[in-house]
C-alpha cells in the first residue's frame, strides 16, 4: 500500500484554515489540478486500488498473494461492494473515509465491516468503518461516518441523524458487541489485549474512548472556477467557502456523552456524481 499512500499524499490536501472560533475538531481537504483539472479522475483510480485493502483482511490479502492469485484477490474485494444503485449504497463513500483515515490519521483498521453484512444488496449496518489508534497508551475507537452526497445540507442532515442513532447507549453496545466477535487483528499484535479488552466487555462504556469521524462531501461551485490550488483566489475563496460549511455544522446541536468525540472531515469536488459514475463502471468491469 506504499506507493498507493504516495499517491494519495499527492493528490489530497489539508486545506490551512485558521477556524478557532469554530466549535469541534474539522478538516477541511482539497484535491489538487493537473492542466487545470480538478484531479477528480485520479481519485477514481485510488479509490479503485484500495478495494484490496477496504474489503479483504489482512490475512486474506496475505494468502491470495501467497498463491499468486491476483486477479482471485480483486474478484473477492469487489464482490463485497454493495450492489446497490450508485446514488443509494454508501461503500464508494466508505472506501473514502477509509484512505483518507489509513493515509492522513493515526488510524488502522481492525474489522473489515463489509464482510460482515449479510447480503450485498444490504447496506453497511452501524457505523461505515472500525479503526483504532494507540494515544498516551490508550486504544482510541474510530467509528466513522461517510456522506458522499453532492448536497451539504443533506450530507450534514444525514450525519447529524447517523450519529445520534448511533451513539445511543443500546445501539453503542451492540456495535461494539459485534465488533468484538469479529476482531482482526493478530493476537501478537502488542496492543491486541487492551484492544480485546475494550470490545469484549472489560471496560465499561462509559470509559471507552471514541472518536467518530464523519466525511462531508458536495459539489462546490469554487472548485470547476480555478486552475491551481496555490491561486490565491482559489486559496481566499475557499477558505471563505470552508468556513460557512463549518458554521453549518456547528448549527447542529449534538448531545452526546464526554468520552464520545466527533470530527468532520469535509472535502468539496467538482461533480459527486460523475465520480460516482465512473467508479460504477469500473466495478462491472472489476466484478
Amino acid at each position: 500500500m506504499k506507493q498507493l499512500t504516495m499517491r494519495a499524499k499527492n493528490l489530497l490536501f489539508k486545506f490551512e484554515l485558521s477556524h478557532d472560533h469554530v466549535k469541534s475538531e474539522k478538516t477541511g481537504m482539497t484535491l489538487n489540478y493537473e492542466h487545470g483539472k480538478y484531479r477528480q479522475n485520479e481519485l477514481v483510480r485510488i479509490i479503485r486500488e484500495s478495494v484490496v485493502h477496504f474489503a479483504l483482511t489482512k490475512k486474506e490479502i496475505k494468502k491470495y498473494k501467497d498463491d499468486d492469485d491476483f486477479g482471485e484477490m480483486q474478484r473477492k474485494a469487489w464482490e463485497r461492494i454493495s450492489k446497490a444503485h450508485k446514488n443509494s449504497k454508501g461503500d464508494y463513500g466508505e472506501l473514502l473515509l477509509f484512505i483518507i483515515l489509513s493515509i492522513f490519521f493515526p488510524a488502522e483498521k481492525f474489522v473489515t465491516k463489509v464482510r460482515l453484512r449479510s447480503s450485498t444488496k444490504d447496506q453497511i449496518k452501524g457505523f461505515d468503518c472500525a479503526h483504532f489508534s494507540i494515544e498516551s497508551g490508550n486504544v482510541i475507537l474510530w467509528l466513522g461516518e461517510a456522506k458522499f452526497h453532492q448536497q451539504f445540507s443533506g450530507a450534514i442532515a444525514d450525519a447529524i441523524k447517523s450519529i445520534e442513532e448511533h451513539c445511543k447507549i443500546d445501539y453503542l453496545n451492540d456495535e461494539i458487541s459485534i465488533l468484538g466477535s469479529n476482531i482482526e487483528l493478530n493476537e501478537e499484535y502488542p496492543e491486541y489485549e487492551k484492544i480485546n479488552c475494550i470490545l469484549n466487555g472489560g471496560v465499561t462504556l462509559d470509559k471507552i474512548k471514541i472518536r467518530i469521524p464523519v466525511l462531508l462531501t458536495y459539489d462546490s461551485n469554487v472548485v470547476p472556477k480555478y486552475r491551481d490550488i496555490e491561486d490565491a483566489l482559489f486559496i481566499e475563496e475557499m477558505g471563505e467557502e470552508f468556513l460557512r460549511r463549518f458554521k453549518k455544522i456547528d448549527s447542529h446541536e449534538l448531545e452526546l456523552k464526554q468520552n464520545i468525540e466527533v470530527m468532520f472531515i469535509v472535502i468539496p469536488f467538482e461533480s459527486v456524481a460523475n465520480i460516482k459514475t465512473e467508479l460504477e463502471k469500473l466495478e462491472a468491469v472489476m466484478r
